[in-house]
């Protein structure tokens, strides 16, 4: 949901310490989703393809149905060059385009925090998923460490895009109404939820 030059720079970054984080979080991501029985996984919010990409680069998604959904198109010209294995299809978070328990598993990855109504995406993500894999910047950690690195300093490090703020406590609250959480991990400055869905 950052855009095309936004995750380009995060996940292509030549900053050490930034593919330091951005591999932690994979290997983060790749742990919880290895608890999630075999099915079709969809990511709503799938921007460029990268965790998509490395999932496949991992092993993770042999043998199991697979589709990317965003709203920019651009986006999707660029995952569905990055990920051939993948079908990828405009969709909005609110309005999934797909049927009741659908997938095994929905996942939102730096999604939440750039929509006006969270719980509308969420609840649309637990219609159709049996299983939730959601994350969020962890607040204030991830506002401190991109203002201690120069970035968004009249915005005390707060992204530009970012509409919702979360902390680990908060994030929890907002998940809970939507099922059992089975994991909250966080990796510095991110924090996550692995929930098994009601119904």
């Amino acid at each position: 949901m950052l855009g095309t030059q936004g995750n380009l720079g995060k996940y292509r970054s030549s900053n050490p310490l930034q593919l330091f984080l951005i591999r932690r979080f994979l290997n983060k991501v790749r742990s919880c989703y290895k608890d999630v029985p075999s099915g079709t996984l969809c990511e709503v919010g799938c921007g460029e393809g990268f965790v998509l990409r490395d999932f496949f680069d991992e092993g993770l998604l042999k043998d199991r149905g697979v589709m990317g959904l965003d709203v920019r198109e651009d986006s999707l010209r660029f995952a569905a060059s990055l990920v051939p294995e993948v079908a990828f299809r405009k969709a909005s978070a609110y309005e999934l385009p797909l049927d009741d328990k659908a997938c095994r598993c929905v996942m939102m990855l730096e999604v939440l925090e750039h929509l006006e109504d969270p719980d509308k995406a969420l609840r649309e993500a637990s219609r159709v998923g049996e299983f939730l894999l959601v994350s969020v910047p962890r607040e204030p950690f991830f506002m401190a460490a991109n203002f201690l690195r120069g970035k968004n300093w009249s915005r005390w490090g707060s992204d530009e895009e970012h509409i919702h703020f979360w902390g680990k406590r908060a994030f929890r609250k907002l998940l809970e109404p939507y099922g059992e959480i089975l994991r909250l991990e966080t990796s510095f400055p991110w924090v996550m939820i692995l929930l098994k869905t009601k119904g």
